[in-house]
């Protein structure tokens, strides 16, 4: 109980200060963030990451940082800024729900039903639905990291393979942002982005056949 009272108030105390100093307003605004960022130089990108990791623990919106990554820092850096910044915070944040503030997390989530959906998923198809989640964004990337802390799933798989999983999204989203600045919305851009779409939905595809993979090579490996 104190863990959990004491995560709690960090969370509201966190969420409070937020929005008294305008982080969420900061957040949100596309063009203030990546001039904040650019300003600070290579500091922007320590920054950069903190925030993300911020935003994944504390349940903040943070949807445009991949975006603003690649404004800001163009497509390479900015993917892998985020891939780095969402990894560690997907992390802090499994660790955070499995170790101190299960019962928290299921009192609070426990009836929703994305939360109910991930549960079900991973007990049906195990390693497999944690790919598929992180490949296709259908949940909250946040909510999706405290739901697997409910599970058997171990810290090192699921770091793992969140940070695979997001890497595509991540330099994605990172770089066809870099291509706006760079050349303005145009038809290539537009076929980019639909040969992008292509390639994510390919991808939701292999979640089985990666996870009987690893499934195989683990039991090999325990077996020897």
């Amino acid at each position: 109980m104190k863990k959990i009272s004491l995560f709690i108030v960090i969370v509201l105390l966190v969420i409070f200060l937020a929005y008294q100093f305008g982080l969420i307003d900061l957040l949100t605004n596309i063009s203030a963030l990546r001039a904040y960022l650019e300003n600070l130089g290579w500091r922007g990108y320590v920054i950069f990451i903190l925030l993300s990791v911020i935003v994944a623990v504390f349940l903040l919106p943070g949807q445009v940082l991949a975006i603003v990554g690649g404004l800001a820092y163009g497509g390479l850096i900015g993917g892998a800024l985020t891939v780095i910044g969402a990894s560690l915070g997907a992390t802090l944040s499994f660790i955070i729900g499995k170790y101190v503030a299960r019962g928290y997390i299921i009192q609070r989530f426990g009836n929703d039903p994305t939360f109910q959906k991930i549960e079900k998923g991973v007990r049906e198809n195990g390693l497999s639905f944690l790919i598929f989640t992180r490949l296709v964004p259908i949940f909250p990337f946040a909510i999706q990291s405290y739901a697997y802390a409910m599970t058997p799933m171990s810290v090192k798989k699921f770091s793992l393979i969140s940070f695979l999983t997001m890497m595509p999204a991540s330099f994605i989203y990172a770089f066809m942002a870099s291509e706006i600045v760079a050349k303005g919305v145009s038809m290539s851009l537009l076929l980019e982005l639909t040969v992008a779409g292509v390639l994510l939905a390919l991808l939701a595809y292999l979640p089985k056949k990666v996870s009987k993979k690893i499934n195989q090579l683990t039991s090999e490996y325990r077996n020897e």
